[in-house]
C-alpha cells in the first residue's frame, strides 16, 4: 500500500473559488512545455487572477472556506520548477500529502467448494442459524457475536457506509442489505456502485450478508436490520485518489451512515482524510479504519492513526497475525485470517486487516441498533471497556484493548440504558 506523494499549494485569496492547475500542466515531458506551464501558474497566482485558473474540481482535496483558502493539487514532478518561483509569494504553504489510496490487499484469498469447509477452523454449533458457511465464520463465534444477536432490541435501520471498491448489489447473499439509491461512485461520477475488483463485496460481507436465508453465510450482523451504503471510491485496481476519498467520507456523514468502514490506506499521514474523519465524527458516524498488512506500526500512516477506530488482525491463537501492523493507535483486534464472505460470482476466504476491520464494523452496527443515541466516542469507549485482553494486560500496541467482544459491548450497552 506504498503510495506516490502530490503537493498541494494552499492559497490565501479574498473571493471563494474551486480551482485547480490541470490547465496550466504539461501537455508533454519538454523542458519548454513545462517551463511555459509553470510561468503561467505562476503569473496567475502572482497576479490574484484566480478566475484564470479555473479548470475543474478534480484535482481539489478540500477548501477551506473559514479562512477563503484554495488547496491546489501540484504534481512532484513540478516541484524542481516551481518550488523557487513560488517561495515569496505571499499566503502560500507547501503541505505533502499522499496522492495514491489502495486497498489493504488481501495477505491470501482461499476459495471454497460448495461445502463452505476450511480446514483449520473449528466448527461452530449454532443450530438456529441455517447458512451453510456458518459453521466456518470464525469471526462470529470468537467475537460472540451470534451469542449477542438475541439480546439486541432494535430500534432502527442501521446504516454502515463502505468506502471501497463498489459493491456487487446482485450477489444473492447481499439481496435487501445494499442501499443502492444511496450509494455514490466518485471515481468515475455517476451513481454506478458496481463492484469491479471484489474487495467491496467481500468487505460488506462480514458485515450484512443475509443470515437464516439457508444460503451462503452470515453477516456478523445476523438478520439485524443493517443496510451497506455502497461508495466507490476506488478503482478496479484497488487504487483511489485522497480527493475521491475525502468526498466520499463527507458524502457518508451527510448522507445518513451511522458507521463508516474504512479497509483501505497509504503510507503517509493525510491531513484531508484526517479532517474529514473529523468531519463525519462530528454528524454522529463512527468511523472505522483497517491498520494495515505490513507488520509495520501503523501511527504515521492513513486513515488508521487519523482519529479513526482502527483494528488489528487476530489469528485463531489469540495473537496479532503475522502480516497485521501495530502501534498506539490500534484500538482493539478482530478475526482476520481465513474470513470467508461474498465476492462477486460466490465466495471466498480472505486473509488481512480489511477482514478484521468489517468485523469490528459490524459489531460496531450491534451497539448502535441497541441505542442509536449513542454518540461516536460513547460506541468507542463502549468497544474499548468490553474487549478481552489476548496478549499483554491492558492496552498494548499489538492488539489494543484486546478481542473485540459483541456480547459483552451489548450487555454494557444494555447496562448503560438502566
Amino acid at each position: 500500500m506504498r503510495s506516490k506523494l502530490v503537493k498541494f499549494i494552499i492559497i490565501a485569496a479574498s473571493i471563494f473559488t474551486l480551482v485547480s492547475i490541470s490547465d496550466y500542466l504539461p501537455k508533454n515531458n519538454g523542458m519548454n512545455s513545462t517551463s511555459n506551464s509553470v510561468s503561467n501558474f505562476v503569473r496567475a497566482l502572482r497576479s490574484g487572477d484566480l478566475d484564470s485558473l479555473l479548470s475543474s474540481v478534480k484535482d481539489i482535496i478540500s477548501v477551506d472556506k473559514n479562512n477563503n483558502k484554495h488547496n491546489l493539487v501540484l504534481p512532484r514532478d513540478l516541484e524542481q520548477y516551481i518550488l523557487d518561483e513560488i517561495g515569496d509569494i505571499k499566503g502560500i504553504k507547501i503541505i505533502n500529502e499522499p496522492k495514491i489510496i489502495r486497498i489493504i490487499k488481501p495477505i491470501q484469498k482461499t476459495p471454497v467448494k460448495s461445502d463452505f469447509k476450511l480446514g483449520e477452523i473449528n466448527e461452530n454449533t449454532n443450530k438456529a442459524v441455517n447458512d451453510p458457511g456458518y459453521k466456518y465464520e470464525w469471526d462470529i463465534s470468537y467475537t460472540e457475536a451470534d451469542k449477542a444477536w438475541p439480546l439486541i432490541k432494535q430500534k432502527r435501520e442501521i446504516k454502515v457506509a463502505v468506502l471501497d471498491t463498489g459493491v456487487d448489489y446482485t450477489h444473492p447473499d447481499l439481496k435487501n442489505r445494499v442501499l443502492k439509491s444511496k450509494g455514490y461512485n466518485f471515481v468515475d461520477n455517476n451513481s454506478d456502485t458496481m463492484d469491479d475488483n471484489g474487495h467491496g463485496t467481500h468487505v460488506s460481507g462480514i458485515i450484512a450478508a443475509n443470515a437464516n436465508d439457508n444460503i451462503g453465510i452470515a453477516g456478523i450482523d445476523g438478520t439485524l436490520d443493517v443496510k451497506i451504503i455502497p461508495i466507490k471510491v476506488l478503482n478496479s485496481n484497488g487504487e483511489g485518489e485522497v480527493n475521491d476519498i475525502v468526498r466520499g467520507i463527507k458524502y457518508a456523514a451527510d448522507n445518513g451512515a451511522d458507521i463508516i468502514n474504512l479497509s483501505f490506506g497509504a503510507n503517509e499521514k493525510s491531513k484531508s482524510i484526517a479532517e474529514a474523519i473529523s468531519y463525519a465524527k462530528s454528524k454522529g458516524a463512527f468511523v472505522v479504519a483497517a491498520a494495515g498488512n505490513d507488520n509495520e506500526d501503523s501511527d504515521n500512516i492513513s486513515p488508521a492513526g487519523d482519529g479513526a477506530f482502527t483494528v488489528a488482525a487476530m489469528s485463531y491463537n489469540y495473537k496479532k497475525a503475522s502480516f497485521s501492523d501495530y502501534g498506539n493507535c490500534i484500538k482493539v483486534s478482530a478475526p482476520g485470517v481465513e474470513i470467508l464472505s461474498t465476492v462477486p460470482g460466490g465466495y471466498e476466504a480472505w486473509d488481512g486487516t480489511s477482514m478484521a476491520a468489517p468485523v469490528a464494523t459490524g459489531i460496531a452496527a450491534m451497539v448502535k441498533a441497541e441505542d442509536p443515541n449513542l454518540s461516536p466516542s460513547q460506541i468507542e469507549d463502549v468497544l474499548d471497556s468490553t474487549a478481552k485482553d489476548i496478549m499483554s494486560k491492558g492496552k498494548d500496541k499489538q492488539s489494543g484493548y484486546g478481542l473485540i467482544d459483541a456480547y459483552n459491548a451489548i450487555e454494557k450497552v444494555k447496562q448503560l440504558e438502566k
